[in-house]
């Protein structure tokens, strides 16, 4: 099973899924207008299931929720989280925030990636 991208509305929706998941989750904070994090969303998903695939899929499934920074309803998680730049990324473990980075960085993102299947493979 492949990694979903489930997009987040409002700080509920944000309580409900990534705060009480058991698992590993992706937190990115996008916008319409900002094609680096259209992109780095659809990268970040196929490298994730590309590399799940090489472990022969030994790790649960990831998934990636998206915050669009400028949609009405995402102003209280955007205010929890302040991200500074667009796209920004963090990594959460058992609804626990452990990583983070920002921009359009494939090394940072590789190195995300790379944590949150060792993460998975633990649970």
């Amino acid at each position: 099973m492949d990694s979903k991208i489930i997009p987040l509305q409002n700080i509920d929706e944000f309580k409900s899924s990534i705060l009480v998941e058991e698992r590993v989750a992706i937190l990115i904070f996008t916008a319409e207008w900002c094609q680096p994090s259209l992109n780095l969303v659809t990268q970040m998903k196929k490298e994730l299931d590309q590399q799940r695939k090489r472990l022969n899929q030994q790790t649960g499934v990831i998934n990636i929720f998206v915050v669009d920074h400028e949609k009405e309803g995402s102003y209280q998680i955007v205010k929890q989280f302040a991200p500074t730049t667009l796209p920004y990324v963090y990594l959460f473990e058992k609804g626990k925030y452990i990583a983070q980075f920002g921009g359009l960085d494939v090394f940072a993102m590789n190195k995300l990636i790379k944590k949150a299947l060792e993460s998975s493979r633990a649970l």
